[in-house]
């Protein structure tokens, strides 16, 4: 029998999970509560109002974290649950415990984390299948509500406990947001020199991909390449001699977070010598 759900939210997380679950032989795509989408969007029923929910076995809370809460406070308040709805959010931050308000309805409360980067629906929805994605709840129940809705959408289930949820999040965060960070960080030093703006960008993602391909074999530690892990101090001197005063205290920051990571590749001569043309970054080459 079909599983009947809503999607709260029309983001582009709810919108790869509404196109991928809507052609699910196993799932059916009841409702879904937006004030943008067009009505019948995904041959589902668009409301403007969640109190006008029916009931649904699932109900997907796909709305940004800080309005979870509130979410399920009007869920629990305006729809009808039963023992048997699992109401379950998207987010990779919040736990469980923001669901309270239905789980005192006595529902059943989970969360199911993509890691994935929702960039752009249409790409989320061709490339979605294969990744991995964190589950969390307490009642059996809810886990293999879960974990069937993490294979419809064709992703490996894994779970994670609430009190790890935000250490979690704040890994995922740094290796997804701050990799772009740095990308634009890299590609504002290649500014100067007038490049194509596409070429720029291939300069730093092809040798950034590279990087990301070694890692995936490799540990961090061995993993590192470059004039820091090299020991060649003079070369970090170099490349600070060559920003402005705002790229160097942005350049320190990686650079020495690199050095720390690279000291036990390097002897203790070499991590001083980078050491000090880090701390100076004015020597002349």
């Amino acid at each position: 029998m079909k599983k009947i759900f809503h999607i709260v939210g029309a983001g582009r997380v709810g919108q790869t999970f509404a196109a991928l679950l809507s052609r699910h032989p196993d799932w059916q795509l009841s409702h879904i509560v937006s004030s943008s989408l067009p009505p019948n969007a995904f041959g589902a029923t668009v409301l403007a109002d969640m109190a006008d929910l029916p009931p649904a076995d699932v109900v997907v809370i796909a709305t940004p974290d800080n309005a979870i809460e509130a979410t399920a406070e009007r869920l629990a308040h305006k729809v009808e649950l039963s023992p048997q709805t699992v109401v379950l959010h998207l987010s990779g931050a919040k736990t469980i415990q923001v669901l309270q308000a239905v789980t005192e309805r006595g529902a059943l409360a989970g969360s199911l984390h993509p890691v994935f980067a929702f960039a752009d629906a249409e790409r989320s929805v061709a490339h979605l299948a294969g990744n991995l994605c964190a589950i969390e709840a307490e009642q059996p129940q809810a886990v293999e509500i879960l974990q069937q809705l993490a294979g419809a959408l064709g992703l490996t289930a894994f779970a994670m406990p609430s009190e790890y949820k935000a250490r979690y999040h704040a890994a995922l965060s740094a290796a997804s947001n701050f990799s772009v960070t740095l990308a634009a960080f890299a590609q504002n030093l290649l500014a100067p020199l007038v490049l194509p703006e596409a070429l720029s960008r291939r300069l730093v993602g092809s040798l950034m991909q590279q990087s990301i391909d070694n890692l995936s074999k490799l540990p961090p530690l061995q993993a590192l390449t470059g004039p820091i892990v090299r020991g060649d101090d003079g070369t970090v001197a170099a490349h600070l001699a060559a920003m402005t005063a705002e790229e160097r205290a942005a350049y320190r920051v990686w650079a020495q977070a690199t050095l720390n990571l690279a000291a036990a590749r390097l002897d203790r001569q070499s991590v001083e010598k980078v050491q000090a043309a880090l701390d100076s970054g004015t020597e002349s080459v």
